[in-house]
């Protein structure tokens, strides 16, 4: 099955400040949550929630772009965030060498829904065979990155069992 990108153009993205060219492949993914309650079943859903997600990273983080390279939806759907080649702001010390990758939800508690986690198993695949991530890349949770509760408890136990995950060599994950 192919995977559908949704491009900035298509979600309304704004221009970006400023941007810093990545070299690709790269060795990790480092997944996330949008840890909002907000979640995403329809493409209008989908667009919305990337344009307040890179309002709140731009106006409020004062970054130059929404921070994830790819954002996926419980449509099935993964929409452009900062996209191919361009180093991303999700996670100080990957950024200039990892997809950063974030399901739209709070994954604290409940799981997304098997449309999402079925387009981020086939995305990473694309980014594998189309030379965006090395393949035997590693597969970090964001919490082992950083002392956060992400990708929420719930997500972060089932990627854990996932082929690609590895524990974490910088922060415990937090409970």
């Amino acid at each position: 099955m192919a995977v559908e990108i949704v491009s900035r153009s298509q979600w309304g993205a704004r221009p970006v400040s400023e941007r810093d060219d990545m070299a690709m492949p790269v060795p990790y993914v480092i997944l996330h949550h949008t840890a909002w309650p907000e979640r995403c079943f329809t493409l209008e859903e989908g667009c919305a929630q990337m344009r307040r997600i890179q309002d709140f990273h731009m106006d409020e983080n004062k970054w130059w772009d929404i921070g994830y390279t790819f954002c996926v939806g419980e449509d099935g759907r993964v929409y452009e965030g900062r996209g191919w080649n361009t180093q991303g702001a999700h996670s100080i010390g990957f950024n200039d060498k990892s997809i950063g990758l974030c399901i739209m939800g709070c994954f604290t508690k409940d799981l997304p829904n098997q449309r999402a986690l079925d387009a981020t198993e086939k995305f990473l695949a694309y980014c594998v065979e189309n030379n965006k991530l090395i393949q035997d890349y590693t597969l970090y949770g964001h919490c082992q990155t950083k002392i956060k509760d992400c990708p929420g408890v719930a997500l972060f136990e089932l990627i854990k069992t996932w082929p690609h995950w590895k524990p974490g060599e910088h922060f415990p994950p937090s409970k």
